[in-house]
């Protein structure tokens, strides 16, 4: 019987961070993943401000990471970008990434055991119970003393406490490739259209991935592209990888904390990755689980998870309000081509940068994220 303090369950970016965490905190981490390798899964690839900050206080090399400037959103008719306050982005594979944190892991004592299936858990007696399987080793038996649910937007452990809320919006889905050829950007591109967005970052010195976000379309990626003409020319005849999907995004949930289980990342409650802000949102989400655990006040979880989450979700169903909105869009913009300034403070509050902010601006935006109708109805109103 193997006891540790957290059991882990799933081996993505957010599971290997609240390992590392918890290992910097002096407890004893186990993660365990189905898949038998690190695994993959769709992603823009981009770490926003926020997430880089938490990864370089972690101790996690991004050696390999390109650095991104800033945010650009390009549609049709207009053109606007702004720098990111303070701390620079970075980009990186997902593969490349996905090392550098097992990398860390391991080297912290993190026992990691890849190729394994949590079958059943229960907990009593503060205690939990669980029970894994392998190919080829049978079933195994493990106590801890609290079960970290990481297992991404279709969380088996969500599902199986019935902490599942249905969702509100309409269904929205992402597909995303690599094309073999050179950057012609070190910033993330936006590219809107009606129907879909897309999302250009630059991988390496011949790679770049390109996401696409539709609003529940059943096209297929190369339908999906031929909506951006602009970046069809830019990624001319290139060579690319095979299509990884992933959606319908959103995914509610009542509570992040069950008796003896938390949930953290994509597990916790998903909104929709147009803000970015995955992975630095489930970052310091990790953080903040581990902190209330190793303090003895896992009680603090819940509200620290809806404090962090706040602004993500408001910018979030702003973002999606304009994406569903072309005039609002297009004045958006052009609004924002005017205003870089202002667009800069807008990529500071979304991403908790850290930069200095002037305080009325970033105390406005704050306000205006996390109330979106308020702020489509003062916008409309004022054209």
């Amino acid at each position: 019987m193997t006891t540790c303090d957290l059991l882990i369950v799933g081996g993505g970016p957010v599971g290997l961070v609240t390992a590392i965490a918890a290992r910097r905190r002096g407890l004893r981490a186990l993660v365990v993943e189905r898949s038998p390798t690190l695994p993959e899964k769709a992603c823009g690839e981009g770490l926003m401000p926020g997430a880089v900050r938490v990864l370089g206080d972690l101790g996690v090399e991004l050696t390999a990471a390109l650095e991104l400037q800033g945010i650009r959103f390009l549609d049709e008719r207009a053109e606007a970008s702004a720098r990111f306050p303070g701390q620079a982005g970075r980009a990186m594979s997902r593969v490349r990434l996905m090392q550098a944190l097992a990398e860390r892991a391991l080297a912290l004592g993190v026992e990691l055991r890849l190729g394994h299936t949590l079958r059943d858990f229960r907990y009593q007696a503060r205690v939990v119970s669980a029970e894994l399987s392998a190919p080829g080793r049978g079933t195994l038996q493990l106590d801890a003393r609290l079960l970290v649910a990481a297992d991404g937007l279709r969380s088996g452990i969500r599902r199986k406490l019935g902490l599942e809320l249905p969702a509100r919006q309409p269904s929205r889905f992402g597909l995303q490739r690599h094309f073999q050829c050179a950057p012609w950007t070190n910033w993330v591109e936006v590219h809107w259209h009606d129907d879909a967005e897309a999302y250009v970052t630059p991988l390496a010195a011949n790679e770049v991935g390109v996401a696409l976000l539709s609003h529940g379309s059943p096209l297929g990626y190369e339908d999906l592209l031929a909506l951006f003409p602009r970046l069809v020319q830019a990624l001319g005849q290139s060579s690319a990888s095979r299509v990884r999907g992933a959606g319908p995004f959103e995914q509610r949930v009542r509570s992040v904390l069950a008796p003896g289980v938390a949930l953290v990342g994509d597990a916790s409650g998903y909104l929709d990755a147009i803000s970015g802000e995955g992975l630095a949102l489930g970052f310091r989400c990790a953080l903040a689980l581990v902190e209330s655990f190793a303090d003895g006040e896992l009680w603090r979880y819940p509200a620290e998870h809806a404090r962090l989450t706040a602004t993500y979700q408001g910018m979030t169903r702003l973002m999606l309000e304009i994406a569903h909105r072309p005039w609002l869009r297009r004045w958006a913009i052009r609004s924002l081509a005017a205003r870089p300034a202002l667009f800069s403070d807008l990529l500071g509050v979304a991403s908790d940068s850290g930069a200095p902010a002037r305080s009325t601006v970033g105390a406005a935006l704050r306000w205006a994220a996390q109330r979106p109708l308020a702020t489509l109805c003062a916008i409309a109103s004022s054209m």
